[in-house]
């Protein structure tokens, strides 16, 4: 008898263990359009550093504006990722489909980054609005390769939802990130 209660209870702690908690949902950034694109000998880099995120929207939850002033994030619906990474990965692709001048790459510690411009993006909201609609604001700039600021964009998308929901938000914030990549892709060609 206790050789089934034990096998029972190993049974169960291995399987609570394995799936997620019941109506907890994971999301990720859609990846933006692909096309296939290499990397030209003498191509001048741009190298994207990672991008900085408010501390507001450094946990694991999406963040939701409920009023003028208040914000929540949430507990059920997480991101899959860091959020900074995913924009980082998802922002070098967009600038590598969107122009052709630079080889957007991200920054590593093997790539000689001499002589090669920077990219680095501050994101201030990336949120959902109890307004229906999703806005992504911030700034990003471009330091030179001797370390001199070259320009400094400030930047504010504001994306309708098509449907309530937190799936809606997350394609909302996408469609937004391609508008910011769209803008740095024209001011680097």
């Amino acid at each position: 008898m206790k050789k089934w209660l034990i096998i029972a209870m190993a049974t169960l702690a291995v399987t609570g263990c394995s799936s997620a908690p019941e109506g907890v949902n994971t999301f990720l950034l859609p990846a933006g359009k692909t096309l296939t694109v290499s990397h030209v000998n003498n191509q001048p880099l741009l190298i994207v550093r990672p991008v900085e995120v408010a501390a507001h929207l450094s946990g694991t939850g999406l963040v939701y504006q409920t009023s003028a002033t208040e914000i929540v994030e949430a507990q059920q619906n997480l991101w899959g990722e860091a959020l900074a990474k995913q924009l980082t990965r998802r922002i070098t692709h967009d600038l590598r489909q969107k122009q052709h001048r630079l080889w957007a790459t991200q920054l590593t510690p093997t790539l000689s980054t001499t002589g090669a411009p920077r990219l680095q993006v501050r994101i201030n909201q990336f949120n959902g609005v109890y307004t229906g609609v999703a806005n992504v604001a911030g700034e990003w700039m471009i330091i030179g390769a001797s370390g001199d600021l070259q320009t400094v964009h400030p930047f504010e998308f504001s994306v309708p939802l098509t449907a309530n929901g937190y799936s809606a938000q997350v394609e909302a914030l996408s469609t937004a990130v391609g508008e910011l990549t769209t803008q740095i892709a024209n001011a680097v060609k």
